[in-house]
């Protein structure tokens, strides 16, 4: 078996473990341990040194990248009680100055993806387009993990163009890749919003995003309030904070409100999960166009 296949195996069968864990914990309590994405990170980073050391022997490049990997991991996993702005300053220099010169060579570029998918997936996460902390962090370790498409005894069915330090593999790279297959799995859930909503109240702009439910019973259940009492009227608002849910339920029932629009928390590690494993084994649908 060729080197890439072996790390192929490996990675794809010590992520797929880690991911059927978290799943199972977000589906039950919609939390997952950081330790799931810890052994993520730290696995992906010493199999990438190990893969880039062998492909083009050591260089004094990837303790660089590998250090600023590892900050990357301290910075979402632990709380620093010192200036961000010089933390941040070192992380950047760690990857820029190695990469620099070396942006012409596929390896150096392979490793451009994981800053750059870092700054995605945190900028995501404070805009609210990933809501949860456990979500952001596993796409973020998925980007250590697999900064190359991963391919192994003949998958995924659908090749690389090129192979896996093609053009579009490294624009189109696999986490985003798969953050875009597990949004396209939501579909279902939000063609079951609009039927749902159609059945019982008729056609409306918000038809897609959720359904309505007794306060009392939203209450007890894991669904996120789309509505609030602001200036004493009903507002459609976006996912609410959970420590602010109560708050919300306090007003709609006080201006005299029995229900309420609601949209389910939606486990989306089980979503990631899944469109990893279709990735890994069928390959990018993407890659079909090119």
């Amino acid at each position: 078996m060729e080197i890439e296949g072996i790390f192929g195996t490996f990675a794809f069968v010590i992520t797929m473990v880690i991911l059927v864990s978290a799943s199972i914990r977000d589906w039950k309590d919609r939390e997952v341990p950081d330790v799931h994405w810890i052994v993520l990170g730290i696995i992906g980073l010493v199999m990438f040194v190990s893969y880039s050391v062998y492909m083009t022997e050591f260089r004094w490049e990837y303790v660089c990248l590998a250090a600023g990997t590892a900050m990357i991991l301290l910075d979402i996993f632990l709380d620093r009680e010192f200036n961000p702005l010089v933390y941040y300053a070192l992380m950047a220099l760690l990857f820029i100055v190695p990469l620099y010169h070396n942006m012409s060579d596929d390896i150096f570029i392979a490793w451009a993806s994981v800053p750059l998918c870092y700054l995605i997936y945190l900028g995501m996460y404070l805009f609210g387009i990933v809501r949860g902390g456990a979500d952001a962090k596993c796409l973020i370790t998925l980007s250590i993990m697999f900064p190359l498409y991963p391919s192994f005894f003949g998958l995924p069915l659908i090749g690389l163009p090129d192979g896996i330090f093609s053009p579009f593999s490294q624009i189109f790279v696999c986490s985003i890749s798969i953050l875009f297959l597990a949004a396209i799995l939501t579909i279902p859930i939000i063609l079951y919003f609009a039927v749902r909503n159609a059945r019982e109240s008729g056609l409306s702009r918000r038809m897609f995003f959720g359904y309505r439910m007794d306060i009392s019973k939203a209450e007890d259940s894991d669904v996120w309030p789309l509505e609030d009492i602001i200036e004493g009227n009903l507002t459609p608002i976006r996912a609410p904070k959970e420590e602010d849910m109560s708050n919300i339920y306090a007003r709609l029932r006080e201006a005299g409100h029995d229900d309420v629009l609601v949209t389910p928390m939606i486990p989306f590690i089980v979503l990631i999960m899944a469109a990893t494993a279709v990735l890994n084994l069928a390959g990018n649908p993407l890659f079909l166009i090119v």
